[in-house]
């Protein structure tokens, strides 16, 4: 209903028995249309099998194009974005006047699809500004049929309309699922961000982000524990605004058990599809609960275009003219470079298919409940079993990847262990969370052995143990160091440059080289060679840009435990 503005004077009693007359004509016999609300200035009525508003408004049979604009101009103002299309008819004044005001009426933005009609003080109809209504038409037709409403008629009308916004206020019952979402959804942001300056997106994936990789390698548990994290602020804000409005009227709907499946399954659908996504990328990696949240969406179109006799008539009609914009406003939002396109499609795929097969089966419709907690007409057990295990499932999760992935670990300097590089008889003290999983690759048949990951590492080091060839006198050792340096300096790495010359240094007592280079994307990479007796050593670390301040120097430190196994 619209929140209608205080109006003037009302007009005399022959305007009034003309309005009065059409409101018959269009509500006596018919049930597509609900009287909201009805004064001496205006009436307000909405559609309910189709998506309308229809609004009339009395005048003065003399009434100035002035004096109806500025009267008119105030409901207009009035309309909410986003609702079904409104029809304004003015009820009185001259035919000239009216034209003249209603050709200007419609606002250069409108916030829905506006026409305007005028019913002129001599009974003629005209369709002025916008589409014409059938149904106006029609009951002008009837208007030589049928006297003015009556007081029991109108008393009547209007109490159907009560009746049917009390049935839709049976939608704001208990929302202890949605909180409880909302709740961790802000917890574990705050966790993300608990660790210092410069961890969150490391926290972020140790605490599960979704990745093809990962989830390949066996962790599933980021399936639903990425449904949970968000990237910033900003990102948790407008989730968790659309899940607290979607949400409440859902879970009121379908009841919290339901309603948890519906959002845990739309939580798994969108990871699984962004999982797909993301092997044609292998450093992608996605967090953030859009796609439960899409599937909450569809799943509102989905019950509006089938209800299965859940809703009353003028509520389907309301949430059918309100679906397809945000649908198509959230589309638009998913094409923006850097949103995970496929987790909204997949989640709200599902969202609908549940929603048009099997969520709403059995429910008691909307009417017949006498409570919120009336939406199940018999206690249904394996329902029950069903919602707690998705919410095991998903709590689970969260817990798992915690466990799993320490993020607490990136709060504190990183505690080194000695670790043997394979069977190169080399060997250097690595952060432990690194030194459990390195990884080693053969390039022109000298082997590279990596430590860490930079999307959940702050620093990456590899390493290459080459030998040489015979014995080397410390002249010789002196030359190659210094033909190294010059190396170092003119063969920089693609798309890197160069923080200061190549230096001889010494690392453990050992002669060493060391460069620093800055890569495109801001990473960092820091160049050692360091002699030993037999072999050189070259290793490499990679420095994310906003590493934590307990990771600083860690390079260095690396680099000068090198030495024999």
């Amino acid at each position: 209903m619209v929140e209608l503005p205080t109006m003037g004077p009302a007009p005399g009693d022959e305007t009034l028995i003309q309005r009065d007359r059409l409101l018959a004509a269009l509500l006596v016999g018919r049930d597509d249309l609900l009287l909201l609300h009805c004064d001496a200035v205006v009436a307000e009525l909405v559609g309910r099998t189709a998506p309308l508003r229809l609004v009339l408004v009395t005048t003065a049979a003399d009434a100035s194009a002035d004096e109806i604009r500025a009267r008119l101009g105030r409901l207009v103002k009035a309309i909410p974005p986003g609702g079904p299309p409104a029809h304004f008819v003015v009820v009185g004044g001259g035919a000239a006047a009216g034209q003249a005001a209603l050709s200007g009426a419609s606002p250069i933005i409108q916030p829905v699809r506006m026409s305007f009609h005028q019913l002129d003080a001599a009974g003629a109809l005209a369709n002025v500004k916008g589409p014409a209504l059938p149904l106006l038409a029609a009951a002008h037709a009837r208007l030589a049929e049928v006297g003015p409403i009556g007081p029991e008629a109108l008393a009547e009308a209007l109490a159907l309309a009560q009746q049917e916004r009390e049935i839709v206020d049976r939608l704001s019952g208990s929302r202890r699922v949605t909180a409880t979402l909302v709740i961790a959804c802000a917890l574990l942001l705050a966790v993300s961000y608990a660790f210092g300056s410069g961890t969150h997106d490391a926290a972020l994936w140790r605490m599960g982000a979704d990745n093809a990789d990962a989830v390949r390698r066996g962790e599933i548990y980021r399936l639903f524990a990425s449904a949970f994290l968000h990237a910033n602020p900003v990102h948790l804000c407008v989730n968790m605004l659309a899940l607290w409005s979607l949400g409440a009227m859902l879970e009121a709907l379908v009841g919290p058990r339901r309603f948890l499946l519906l959002y845990g399954a739309s939580a798994l659908g969108g990871a699984i599809a962004s999982t797909i996504g993301s092997v044609l990328d292998e450093g992608r990696w996605s967090v953030g609960a859009s796609g439960a949240i899409w599937g909450l969406m569809t799943a509102g179109i989905g019950i509006a275009l089938r209800p299965h006799g859940l809703l009353p008539p003028s509520m389907i009609a309301r949430m059918r003219s309100r679906a397809w914009w945000p649908l198509g406003l959230n589309l638009a939002i998913s094409l923006i470079p850097g949103v995970d396109l496929l987790a909204h499609l997949g989640g709200g795929v599902v969202g609908f298919a549940l929603a048009v097969t099997v969520l709403p089966r059995g429910l008691t419709p909307l009417a017949q409940r006498r409570r919120p907690s009336d939406a199940e007409p018999r206690p249904r057990p394996l329902l029950t079993a069903a919602a707690a295990l998705m919410g095991a499932a998903m709590a689970l999760s969260v817990v798992v990847a915690l466990a799993v992935g320490r993020p607490w670990e990136l709060a504190a300097p990183p505690a080194l262990t000695r670790t043997a590089v394979a069977d190169t008889g080399v060997a250097l003290d690595l952060p432990a969370s690194l030194a459990r999983a390195p990884s080693v690759e053969e390039i022109d048949g000298v082997r590279l052995h990596t430590y860490g990951r930079l999307r959940d590492t702050p620093v990456v080091f590899q390493l290459m143990v080459v030998p040489r060839e015979g014995e080397t006198t410390p002249e010789q050792l002196d030359a190659d160091l210094e033909q190294g340096r010059k190396d170092l300096d003119q063969m920089p790495p693609e798309g890197g440059a160069a923080t200061g010359p190549a230096k001889r240094i010494t690392l453990g007592g050992r002669p060493a080289l060391s460069v620093r280079h800055k890569l495109k994307n801001g990473v960092q990479m820091v160049s050692y060679i360091v002699a030993l007796e037999d072999r050189d050593v070259v290793l490499k670390a990679y420095v994310a840009a906003d590493r934590p301040a307990s990771w600083g120097g860690i390079e260095d430190k690396v680099a000068a435990t090198i030495g024999r196994q």
